[in-house]
């Protein structure tokens, strides 16, 4: 007669080989952290999660990971019937070590990001939780943010905007990376795993506005809203025509996944500030246009509203969330920074519906996704340092 044996009790040798094959199909690090967490064998069999140590041309690269943060699902009727009828989000970026930690060789600190800006958060003491277990919260993870730092933070390319690294999963290992960049006013560079330096990509007189990885391909769109695709040998094929026919697009493409499509976002600034404008000013966006791959018939379609969909357009990283019976954040919206040089930058919303763009602070019911965290993460509130409070956080 067989014998059900736990989990808990399965020998050394054999949970080495479950976790050979379910490590396979993980995809993100948080999926590790949660195997991890089933029971004390299971830990000490897998492996934790380790950042891959990568140095281009003398340069740490830092990686920061976007956060959903979720109160847990009712365990009793009693708590379903306290539980509101929308539940509650919160979007955080973590970094594991901040850029001092990375320089010394010190680790062990974990910081908090404005998640569309590179600027840290700060908080009085006592006024936020030392520690946030995850097995408190329904926790996914929505995106890997990739930036580098140290005195350079770049090359001759000019300062690095964004970099997207393949292959992007837990099971990557550094002689497998391949990492692309796109520095200064648009100019692209690739490295991988040998290189002591940056490597120039792409036609030189061309100034491409974002890259990302899609579907284990790297993918950059030019200032037309031409889309290229990157090929593994780091040479570049045209992948698609102009987003927009004819020819009247905006002033920056940006690339988004959403729901296992490809997003292309246009953003139009406001024509009446080209004269008179003065010298080092940050112009204002005027309106966005959202176009989705077709892959059925190779095309571009123009897309009227995102539904329960809210798109995030970041310093150093895009991203999108379904906010499908949220509190606190609105659907068929693109939640933006002003795009300039400065760590900083206002959080503003466009609404895809009225096409009005609004300071996010400004309406509650769109910011609490962001800011302040919700009482059940920080019950008695929280107070920001003075550092934090130079300029607006959102």
């Amino acid at each position: 007669m067989e014998r059900s044996v736990p989990w808990s009790e399965l020998p050394p040798e054999l949970l080495s080989m479950i976790w050979s094959m379910i490590r396979k199909k993980l995809d993100t690090d948080m999926d590790v952290v949660r195997c991890r967490s089933v029971c004390s064998s299971w830990r000490s069999s897998i492996p934790p999660v380790s950042e891959l140590e990568l140095r281009i041309g003398g340069d740490p690269i830092c990686q920061r990971r976007v956060y959903l943060l979720e109160p847990p699902p009712p365990t009793s009727p009693e708590d379903e019937s306290r539980c509101p009828p929308s539940r509650e989000g919160w979007l955080i970026k973590i970094a594991e070590d901040d850029e001092d930690d990375h320089l010394s060789g010190r680790g062990g600190r974990v910081r908090l990001f404005n998640p569309l800006s590179s600027r840290p958060i700060l908080f009085k003491g006592g006024t936020f939780p030392k520690v946030l277990c995850t097995l408190d919260y329904r926790v996914t993870e929505i995106f890997v943010e990739r930036c580098l730092i140290g005195e350079n933070r770049g090359s001759y390319y000019g300062r690095a905007r964004k970099v997207i690294m393949l292959p992007d999963s837990p099971r990557a290992v550094l002689e497998e990376a391949l990492v692309v960049g796109i520095f200064g006013k648009g100019k692209l560079a690739c490295w991988k795993h040998g290189d002591e330096h940056w490597h120039a990509m792409g036609d030189s007189s061309c100034q491409y506005d974002d890259v990302i990885a899609y579907k284990g391909q790297f993918y950059a769109v030019d200032r037309f809203g031409i889309v290229w695709w990157i090929d593994p040998s780091f040479e570049i094929v045209q992948y698609s025509l102009p987003v927009c026919s004819d020819g009247n697009g905006g002033d920056r493409n940006y690339l988004v996944e959403s729901g296992g499509d490809l997003y292309v976002v246009d953003r139009y600034l406001d024509e009446s500030q080209f004269s008179g404008i003065r010298a080092g000013a940050v112009r204002k966006a005027a309106d966005f246009k959202v176009y989705r791959l077709n892959q059925d018939w190779g095309k571009w379609d123009e897309i009227r509203s995102l539904g329960d969909v809210a798109l995030f357009l970041g310093n150093h990283s895009c991203f999108s969330v379904s906010v499908k019976g949220f509190g606190g954040c609105k659907g068929n919206c693109i939640y933006f920074t002003v795009f300039d040089e400065t760590p900083g930058g206002k959080v503003k919303v466009f609404d895809m519906e009225d096409r009005s763009i609004k300071r996010a602070s400004d309406s509650p019911a769109r910011l609490r996704i962001l800011w302040p965290p919700p009482a059940w993460i920080a019950p008695n509130g929280v107070a920001l340092s003075p550092y934090s409070l130079k300029e607006p956080l959102f």
